[in-house]
């Protein structure tokens, strides 16, 4: 079983969101080889130096230090996959040696520098197979299957939603599930490598989402549909495949006691498959025993036990003790920082009930064991590990900056930290170094044969090959050296994707200068529209754009009109890329949710009004005049100070961006500047009204591609929160984060409002 940890907790400050690449401290000897770093940007987390070595005589470039961004367990512990933004690693234990994963091309083979988050990537438990989605669009690609052994491809689709990749592996890697357009898939991944393909129609598993599978052996798992969960094996899939759309697969488990939502609900099984632990929507999570068919029995939904959970939870987390333990992990985002909170269900004079634990304090996540008996609770600068059955502390580490961390087997954790990635043994309490993640300081030695680091003060190694270091008694490390007689480096701007470059110049004839690494180029925006003579006149007292030369930048706005839906993973979204953002905020919102308004002025966010109610200010039912304006302005201000003691920016729009020249009049004579954004987002309208504005109505995925195709520097795009009336198959808010890594990948720097404007008079 592999389990990944790809969640980047904060290791230094908050940059800004835009990912910077840099290079630095080029050191050059006498054989032509060139020791240089480059500063990696993790969007919201951070950054962090990775060491090269360049020889200039061959071309070829070896990389020397791996940061830890993500690590996956694989074949039980014995291989550790480490992957970051310059490419992906695997680093066997036996033999301490480490080997390449080209799913895509690693920096020192030519590739580009990953910039916004790591893309996500399914791996087998074995290690043979992996699956992630190749880019084609900003927001959709094909999901490739790769064999890491042969490394050839198989593409099981042509376009699916990019972010995570919708595969379920079997914990004995021999059968995945995966799904395309709401149908599950099952296969052999060999089999797509073999002279025949087995067609598509006869490995449909059924609708749903691999939210809906659930494995609890090596080759038996649940399916939900509906309100029904069937336990199937997986061989039986394949014998029954050519009647499957006679006799289905699996046998009748039980019932949940409502439809399950694979947009937003989970589950998880009990290791001997009698019951469930089942979250529905992010606010109540059941524990239901499977009793088979329920047309006659049943046990009633308010007989079952149950915890409601808090409405700003993000995420929640549901696994099973050996002892068939129920726990439950929920985060959410409170007072601006991830929050977590635990329960188990106890039994109290015979009945099952939810009781909450404790959990260590600023956990970022969690890590449960392969037996489930331990989990580890990772902080920015500790992991500890608690006895699931017990809920008793069994070990800590502290030793560096805690960057991630993955369980390998039994009592072992792979802890990746800001020096080194370490073996822990939380029982015997081994910690054994096996790579170094970033060093402090690094040139030759004197000879200018033999490459030294210092990872701390007092920790010099020197350097061997294949990323293995060594420790050192050398004492001094020589002087940088920016020349030889035949190359002389230098820092200069950069032409394209990278903030700098570094350049070596032939001091020979007929002479040259070179970008040391190929850079990447990032699309140039392939035209600024012209503004249409309406858009040439806007008045000073409405802004629409920012400045469209100098600085890629954009600034996402949020409406707060009336409902909450999409609140907490918004925030939970913009602190994880470290975004600050504006929020508008409508009077009806305040009067609704009032402590929802106190988390988005906690989370340090610009607020500006949406005025004091819902109405359509275009309408003729009301009399809308200047009085009625100023007025609404002045309550939207009290109603907010009163909810939250701060007071509102003199920013505003009406509701649904209505304006008049009475409006925009009242509002300026109130002291605000009215915003009107330069794109169209029409996601707040509903299937219904489809007919009365045919193609105006798209999905999120398709929003996030039009954001993506029209944006300009200084653009402004508006997202609303909350479910308009009407039905929609996908919001907009539920996407924030495949939109935000778009832009980021596009080059773009997101920023508040304030700063937008204030960017826009320079």
């Amino acid at each position: 079983m592999k389990t990944p940890f790809c969640i980047i907790i904060s290791f230094l400050i908050v940059f800004p969101v835009f990912s910077e690449v840099s290079f630095s401290d080029p050191d050059v000897n006498p054989g032509n080889e060139v020791l240089f770093s480059v500063s990696a940007e993790i969007p919201g987390a951070g950054s962090y130096q990775t060491l090269f070595n360049k020889s200039l005589n061959v071309g070829s470039i070896e990389q020397l230090t791996f940061f830890p961004e993500c690590l996956e367990s694989l074949q039980s512990g014995r291989i550790i996959q480490i992957r970051n933004r310059f490419g992906t690693v695997r680093y066997d234990i036996a033999s301490g040696f480490s080997t390449w994963v080209e799913e895509r091309k690693p920096f020192i083979a030519g590739g580009s520098i990953l910039a916004g988050v790591l893309p996500a990537v399914s791996t087998s438990p074995d290690g043979h197979w992996q699956v992630f989605i190749e880019p084609v669009t900003a927001a959709r690609g094909k999901m490739i299957l790769f064999d890491t052994f042969k490394e050839v491809r198989y593409i099981l689709a042509d376009s699916v939603e990019r972010g995570s990749v919708p595969v379920s592996w079997a914990p004995d890697s021999s059968v995945f599930i995966y799904e395309v357009a709401g149908t599950l898939h099952f296969a052999r991944p060999e089999s797509f490598f073999s002279v025949t393909v087995v067609a598509d129609k006869y490995r449909v598993l059924g609708p749903g989402h691999v939210n809906c599978i659930s494995w609890y052996t090596a080759s038996r798992f649940m399916y939900v549909v509906g309100t029904d969960v069937y336990r199937i094996q997986s061989s039986e899939l394949f014998a029954r495949s050519l009647y499957s759309s006679l006799l289905g697969y699996g046998e009748l488990a039980g019932k949940i006691p409502f439809p399950f939502d694979p947009a937003c609900d989970a589950f998880s099984v009990s290791p001997d498959s009698t019951s469930i632990l089942y979250a529905r929507g992010k606010r109540s999570v059941y524990y239901c025993p499977l009793e088979g068919d329920d047309y006659v029995a049943v046990t009633k939904p308010a007989l079952l036990p149950w915890v409601l959970l808090s409405g700003n939870t993000v995420s929640t987390e549901l696994f099973w003790s050996p002892t068939r333990t129920p726990i439950v992990l929920a985060y959410s985002m409170e007072d601006g920082r991830r929050m977590l909170k635990a329960w188990k269900v106890i039994e109290v004079s015979g009945s099952k009930v939810f009781s909450p634990v404790r959990v260590p304090e600023r956990v970022v996540t969690t890590q449960v064991s392969r037996n489930g008996a331990s989990i580890a609770f990772i902080t920015p600068t500790s992991v500890r590990i608690y006895d699931t059955s017990l809920w008793e502390e069994l070990g800590v580490y502290r030793d560096q900056k805690v960057v991630s961390a993955v369980w390998g087997d039994g009592a072992q954790l792979f802890v990746g930290g800001a020096e080194t990635l370490t073996l822990w043994n939380y029982q015997t309490g081994l910690v054994k170094p096996l790579l170094v993640s970033a060093v402090r300081s690094y040139g030759w030695d004197e000879a200018g044969t033999t490459i030294l680091a210092e990872i701390t003060e007092t920790k010099r190694i020197e350097y061997t090959s294949g990323m293995r270091w060594v420790p050192s008694a050398t004492v001094r490390i020589r002087p940088a050296m920016g020349s030889n007689p035949s190359w002389r480096l230098y820092v200069d701007s950069s032409k394209g994707f990278y903030s700098n470059m570094l350049y070596v110049r032939s001091a020979g004839t007929p002479g040259g200068t070179w970008p040391l690494v190929r850079e990447p180029n990032i699309p140039n925006e392939t035209r600024i529209k012209n503004l249409s003579r309406a858009q040439a006149t806007i008045p000073a007292s409405i802004f629409s754009h920012g400045k469209r030369t100098g600085n890629r930048e954009v600034s996402l706005v949020f409406d707060a009109m009336d409902t909450l839906e999409g609140l907490s993973e918004i925030l939970h979204t913009l602190k994880r890329y470290g975004i600050r953002s504006t929020f508008f905020i409508n009077g009806e919102f305040i009067r609704r949710n009032p402590a929802a308004v106190n988390e988005i002025v906690k989370a340090g966010h610009q607020c500006a009004s949406l005025f004091y109610t819902t109405w359509d200010l275009s309408g003729n039912q009301f009399r809308i005049d200047e009085d009625f304006i100023i007025r609404g302005l002045s309550r939207n201000e009290d109603d907010f100070f009163n909810a939250t003691g701060q007071e509102l920016s003199l920013l505003w729009h009406a509701p649904y961006f209505v304006t008049s020249p009475e409006i925009l009049s009242a509002g300026e004579k109130a002291g605000y500047r009215y915003i009107t954004p330069d794109i169209l987002v029409p996601d707040w309208l509903s299937v219904e009204q489809e007919g009365k504005m045919p193609g105006l109505y798209k999905n999120a995925v398709q929003l996030v591609e039009d954001i993506v195709r029209e944006k300009q520097p200084g653009s402004i795009i508006p997202i609303r929160i909350g479910k308009p009336d009407g039905k929609r198959d996908s919001f907009l808010f539920e996407k924030v984060d495949l939109l935000i890594n778009a832009l980021i990948e596009s080059g773009y720097e997101l920023v508040s409002l304030d700063t937008l404007i204030q960017n826009a008079s320079r």
